[in-house]
């Protein structure tokens, strides 16, 4: 039996630790005959204009507040069981960032241990994007060393050179997520992803830039049954039917959009659940098919 890990960091005894809607959250979702888990880092706190439109700024506040007061996030996690056990996404780390504590993470080692999966049994690892509260703990903080050390790590090319080639973004990745990215090249296990293509048996890579340039959902599949892991391609289970609300963080507003409306469209010909690494509690949205 694994030995749970226990909480580190910031998290530790922090009030929103266990909580279900951010980082306590945990979702057991079914595909066909398989279960993808759901498992959050940690939380975010929303900020009133993160998500909305340039007349309501607010929207997607103010819509949240409604069902749950104070809007709290997840930093969401999704682990796909069997053979090589697929993890996509990996949260902020131990940090509270910034030091606002806004941004806290630090869960995920003790979300897997619990389930039984220790970092060495993870075969492959699927980033949606580069952004440090969903690439956190690829590295280690201390050593660089990665942490998923037998894992393949797959992540889209637009997203490899603008940061970690080229280094265009506002916030830069972490010294240790570089570097444990670097080393993970060196040793042959980066592939990174263009367009469309299977990474593991029934997970398929989807590009969908817009958020950051090589962004990418990864659709879980089973006997005829799909899941879309969003990454942050929407934030909360309510813009499947509000596409016109904005993230203020999107690298290409024009294309994120582009890409919302491709995903809807997609949900909603092929039916399917989808669920983003921030959607509260980690719910799985629909696209309910128009008549």
């Amino acid at each position: 039996m694994t030995t749970p890990r226990r909480l580190t960091g910031p998290l530790l005894g922090h009030r929103l630790s266990h909580d279900p809607v951010s980082a306590g959250a945990l979702r057991t979702i079914p595909v066909g005959d398989r279960t993808l888990l759901g498992l959050s880092d940690g939380f975010l706190l929303m900020s009133t204009g993160f998500l909305g439109t340039a007349e309501s700024p607010s929207a997607g506040h103010d819509t949240l507040r409604r069902r749950y007061g104070e809007v709290r996030l997840p930093l969401g996690c999704f682990l796909l069981p069997g053979e090589r056990p697929v993890l996509i996404d990996t949260g902020l780390g131990a940090e509270d960032f910034r030091q606002h504590g806004t941004l806290v993470g630090g869960n995920l080692l003790p979300q897997l241990a619990l389930q039984g999966i220790r970092p060495a049994d993870v075969g492959v690892l699927a980033l949606s994007h580069l952004h440090g509260d969903h690439s956190g703990t690829v590295g280690d903080a201390v050593t660089g060393r990665p942490v998923f050390a037998n894992a393949h790590t797959f992540v889209g090319r637009g997203d490899w050179e603008h940061f970690v080639e080229r280094e265009l973004a506002p916030i830069p990745l972490a010294p240790h997520t570089r570097a444990a990215l670097f080393e993970l090249e060196r040793r042959g296990q980066v592939t990174l992803i263009d367009g469309e293509r299977d990474i593991a048996p029934g997970v398929r890579a989807i590009a969908a830039p817009g958020h950051t340039p090589g962004h990418t959902v990864y659709a879980i599949h089973d006997r005829g049954e799909r899941v879309l892991v969003l990454g942050d391609a929407m934030h909360c289970p309510q813009q499947l039917d509000n596409l016109d609300w904005q993230i203020a963080f999107d690298v290409d507003p024009v294309l994120a959009r582009r890409t919302r409306d491709r995903l809807h469209a997609d949900l909603g010909a092929h039916g399917g659940g989808a669920v983003g690494c921030h959607f509260p509690e980690l719910l799985l949205g629909r696209v309910l098919a128009r008549p």
